[in-house]
């Protein structure tokens, strides 16, 4: 009879991985994620049991777990009841990165980076705007605008009209600050232009 022990405690159910490969449970474990973490060793046949402390097991829930979370930096990819390192076993066999899916996830959304306005970018894919100004300047670099790129007459017009600062500066792309610089002037140069006209 084999004793139950920590080297070898009993099976206290059978589940599969992602991968299809059959387990012995000998332990599970409650997150506050919604699902367990189950360690065991692999089933065989005949149902002898090869020794050593249980494995976490790489379930469905667990992956998935890891898959909505796969860009967060907060802890959240190590918040489960196992050692860092037996779960940073498990995610490098099944080629999870933290690295890798950082970059694919701003590579998939480089359209909106180069299109949007920060603030959009940031309300659209619903991430930090500090985030998405830092991920911007890292991936596209300064972009200066061309010089006097203001003076077009639909941005003097703009810049004119009785709108606010802010929504001026939103639909032009820059802060308040620079808003009303650049009112200014746009004054100047209209006050300028009516001089000359007379």
């Amino acid at each position: 009879m084999i004793k139950n022990t920590k080297r070898n405690p009993l099976i206290i159910g059978r589940c599969r991985d992602v991968e299809g490969g059959l387990w012995d449970v000998r332990d599970i474990r409650d997150t506050k994620h919604g699902f367990d973490l189950l360690f065991g060793s692999p089933a065989d046949c005949l149902g002898s049991y090869r020794g050593g402390l249980p494995r976490l097991i790489a379930t469905r829930p667990l992956v998935d777990y890891w898959e909505v979370n796969k860009t967060k930096h907060d802890g959240i990819l190590y918040d489960l009841p196992a050692g860092r390192t037996t779960l940073k076993r498990v995610r490098k066999r099944l080629r999870f990165n933290y690295f890798h899916s950082v970059a694919e996830y701003w590579r998939e959304r480089m359209d909106d980076l180069k299109t949007l306005r920060p603030r959009a970018f940031a309300s659209r894919h619903n991430i930090p705007l500090a985030v998405v100004r830092e991920n911007r300047l890292k991936l596209l670099g300064k972009s200066a605008r061309e010089l006097n790129w203001w003076r077009t007459p639909e941005t003097i017009e703009l810049l004119l009209s009785g709108q606010t600062l802010r929504a001026i500066g939103e639909k032009l792309g820059i802060g308040t600050t620079h808003t009303k610089r650049l009112r200014g002037r746009a004054r100047r140069l209209q006050s300028a232009s009516e001089s000359g006209d007379k």
